[in-house]
């Protein structure tokens, strides 16, 4: 497995609303990762309360239920309901939580779920990676190869305010998304900090594709690059007045070795 992670409050903000998660387990020939943004709604009490609850919750259900999911091959559709009334129980617990102290508060969200056979190191087919997203609110997954693509939509009227978060509003629901990972490519989750003074076309010069012949000299990024690449999209963001708080986590699919036999 090669992940990285990246994570700053900036000078301007009084307090870290956003939280991130990554998680990774290895059982038997089954390996699952997790990866979790949450940005707490600024505007709100308690921004930094609402996006480390539901962070935490994420992280318990995906060992004590989604790994058990894995073990006992359960169908895709049946973790996604079980995923969505775990989200569902964060949003009204939040909405009993800030109507008990008088209050307002919710959280962005956006997660993804990856299992397959060889996660951490070489997999048996390219398409071996399978994903799962979960996404409420402004933050953001991308898809990064040999381009950049978004796995999700901003749930929000421009910079005028969220329409879907966990918290805040009545349940509503969260965005779905299913797909594989193919050798090499990428998922990028992140907050709108992170992402809202940057191109996608240069999170893709930076976190995409390496160059390089199919069968000769393409190695996947090391942790210590993808970390420092993170840092800089980051401090570019800074550079050009991005004063909100910036989480980012990444996770990189192994490389197929592929050779060539001679006879």
């Amino acid at each position: 497995m090669v992940s990285a992670f990246y994570f700053d409050k900036g000078d301007f903000a009084p307090m870290q609303q956003d939280a991130l998660v990554l998680e990774a387990a290895a059982f038997g020939k089954r390996e699952a990762v997790l990866l979790a943004v949450c940005d707490g709604i600024g505007g709100l009490k308690e921004g930094e309360y609402a996006s480390g609850y539901v962070t935490m919750r994420i992280r318990d259900w995906f060992y004590r239920d989604f790994l058990r999911h894995v073990r006992k091959r359960h169908g895709r559709k049946r973790t996604e309901r079980d995923c969505v009334s775990m989200l569902y129980d964060c949003n009204r617990y939040l909405l009993c939580y800030g109507k008990s102290h008088g209050i307002g508060l919710g959280t962005t969200m956006t997660m993804v779920l990856l299992q397959g056979g060889h996660l951490f190191g070489c997999p048996v087919f390219p398409c071996a990676v399978k994903y799962m997203v979960f996404h409420a609110g402004d933050s953001r997954a991308y898809l990064l190869g040999k381009g950049c693509r978004r796995l999700t939509g901003d749930d929000s009227y421009g910079r005028h305010g969220l329409r879907r978060c966990i918290g805040s509003f009545p349940w509503q629901g969260v965005q779905r998304k299913r797909g594989c990972l193919r050798s090499g490519e990428k998922i990028l989750v992140c907050s709108d900090g992170f992402w809202r003074r940057l191109e996608q076309s240069e999170m893709a010069e930076s976190l995409g594709k390496e160059r390089g012949s199919l069968f000769f000299g393409q190695k996947g990024l090391t942790e210590l690059q993808l970390e420092k690449r993170l840092r800089r999209l980051g401090q570019a963001g800074r550079e050009r007045g991005e004063r909100d708080n910036q989480a980012a986590v990444i996770f990189q699919a192994a490389k197929v070795n592929h050779t060539i036999r001679t006879v």
